[in-house]
């Protein structure tokens, strides 16, 4: 009987994995690619493994990062709202959520390698898919139950999952930590984190039958997000080959390192602030920080969520010199292949939670409810948002009810401005700088009658992953959209087309006559991309603001047909 266990030697020391039941797939789980970012290395970039001696146990997941938890729990409660379960199987699956605790710890950098088995041995490289998870950047892990599956591998990838710090711990922003680095900037240190996974992958992954010259980095919400991150920050450039973003996220997206935008503050003013809070006095804060345990830590980031609004990834010039959007829109970015896309109903679950103008400004969602907002409050916020004379009033014309907070309204203008103009305005530049751009549109819905949830955000992840929501039932034709999905996904990182014997073939997204290919069920097909004024107004909107933050901080006219107050950006 051939042994359950696999080895493998990598530029730290030797370890151990796992075969699967069939004996066809191996796992290495837990493989750290940086040192535990602990005591002295709490916010600072990643560093080397320190080598061990002997055999590494890599058998078993690594802990969770630090979780925020709230924004998840209250994501999970509403997604089982909207399923259409019946009252028993609803009580059923909320109990499991509340039960489902993970272990969390900072030293939380470390990944997982899934591969057919002996890939070593094959006399060929295999495509590489690194994961990168979703969760707001302050939640999630690469061990995800809905990651924790074997097709990719099985058609022929070296699948790897990756940790990354979150929230607090990964993206807070201070002048103390900017002046102990040799590049002047701080935050970002989960970007940092991505970065060194890739690069242990480049320097690794060929112990595992990949090939570190066709690597593929997906992701979706801040995963996608993050992809498109990586796409523009150039400590990422020739670490990976094609690329992935799936819903890509809208995470803090204007926030700069010293310089208030929209509603955020400068990122190191609310670290300071921050500190104030937490430790007192500004005098050697950092210290006092770094002597906290991470509970203490977590516990006043969970209730400091006007502060924590300002831990994402960070524009800081050197690490991210620009937001992707605006690095798109001057070609900035890498040029590689790109797949990108959305979901038809993406802020089903969450519109009620949200600011109706969107993510740039604070809605305190704490407590899991809250009142309705008034329509002069969002109005208010709309135009310091959408400042040119006119827009706001188009804007409103483009979504009905918006204007009166409705919600359907917010939450078609919420799945738009968090999600579609990303992909949107990616697609086109990318396209338009000559590059390889796939688009999809995902619009499966649950199989109940009863189910308000639609083509919810995330739901494309179980069909790409063909994995399943406990307790939850699936149509009876899913596995065919599953099915084109995974050879789709597996065929663009083997060979940068989705495209695979017997489909349908996905044409390059072209802005002159854009098409995309939407996911439905039972079929998929292409289809032309819709007009949507709401979006071009979106992307209006990215060029302002691209144009603006570039240039000096100055005050910008109010939209005249408004009475708005003037915006400071």
């Amino acid at each position: 009987m051939a042994s359950k266990t696999v080895t493998a030697t990598i530029s730290s020391g030797k370890i151990k994995g796992k075969l699967d039941s069939s004996g066809r797939l191996a796992n290495f789980r837990g493989v750290p690619f940086a040192a535990p970012p602990v005591g002295a290395l709490r916010w600072k970039p990643p560093a080397p493994v320190e080598p061990w001696s002997g055999t590494r146990d890599c058998t078993k997941f690594g802990p969770y990062a630090y979780q925020r938890a709230a924004g998840f729990e209250l994501f999970f409660n509403r997604l089982v709202e909207g399923l259409g379960l019946g009252a028993a199987r609803k009580r059923s699956l909320q109990a499991a959520l509340k039960l489902a605790k993970v272990k969390q710890s900072e030293d939380c950098l470390q990944l997982n390698v899934r591969m057919p088995a002996h890939a070593d041995r094959l006399g060929r490289k295999l495509p590489v898919m690194v994961w990168i998870h979703g969760g707001d950047h302050t939640d999630g892990s690469g061990t995800e139950p809905l990651y924790d599956s074997n097709v990719l591998a099985e058609r022929g990838a070296v699948l790897v999952t990756i940790n990354y710090r979150l929230g607090m711990f990964g993206f807070l922003a201070h002048p103390e930590l900017a002046a102990e680095s040799a590049d002047g900037v701080s935050g970002n240190y989960g970007l940092l984190d991505q970065i060194a996974a890739l690069e242990w992958v480049r320097d690794n992954i060929a112990v595992f039958g990949g090939d570190p010259d066709n690597v593929t980095i997906f992701g979706e919400s801040a995963g996608g997000e993050a992809a498109l991150n990586l796409m523009t920050a150039p400590r990422a450039r020739g670490l990976f080959h094609r690329a992935i973003a799936q819903s890509p996220s809208d995470s803090g997206r204007w926030l700069h390192l010293r310089r208030p935008a929209l509603d955020f503050s400068a990122a190191e003013d609310a670290g300071v602030e921050f500190a104030n809070e937490v430790v007192g006095s500004p005098a050697g804060q950092l210290a006092r920080l770094r002597e906290m345990s991470p509970e203490q830590l977590t516990t006043h980031y969970q209730q400091l969520p006007l502060l924590g609004r300002h831990f994402y990834p960070v524009v800081d010039g050197v690490i991210l010199p620009t937001t992707p959007m605006s690095a798109f829109s001057v070609q900035q970015q890498a040029s590689v292949p790109l797949m990108i896309g959305y979901n038809s109903d993406e802020a089903t679950l969450f519109a009620d939670l949200m600011h109706p103008a969107g993510g740039e400004f604070y809605r305190d969602v704490t407590q899991g409810s809250v009142e309705p907002m008034p329509i002069g409050e969002a109005r208010d916020a709309f135009v310091r948002s959408y400042p040119t004379a006119g827009l706001v009033d188009r804007l409103m014309s483009a979504y009905p009810g918006l204007a009166t907070i409705d919600s359907a309204a917010v939450a078609k203008h919420g799945g738009d401005h968090m999600f579609g103009v990303h992909v949107d305005h990616a697609a086109r530049q990318h396209a338009a700088g000559g590059h390889p751009v796939f688009r999809y549109y995902f619009t499966a819905t649950p199989p109940s009658k009863k189910q308000t949830a639609g083509a919810f955000h995330a739901a494309e992840i179980f069909y790409v992953f063909d994995t399943k929501f406990p307790m939850v039932p699936v149509a009876d034709d899913a596995h065919l959209t599953v099915r084109d999905m995974g050879d789709r996904w597996f065929a663009f990182a083997a060979a940068g087309i989705p495209d695979s014997p017997g489909r349908e073939p996905w044409p390059e997204y072209d802005p002159g006559s854009p098409q995309q290919m939407v996911f439905g069920r039972p079929m998929s097909g292409v289809e032309n991309v819709p007009p949507s004024p709401g979006i071009d107004l979106m992307r209006e909107r990215i060029e302002w603001l691209t144009e603006t933050l570039a240039g000096p901080l100055e005050p910008v006219a109010p939209d005249s047909a408004d009475d708005g107050e003037p915006v400071r950006v």
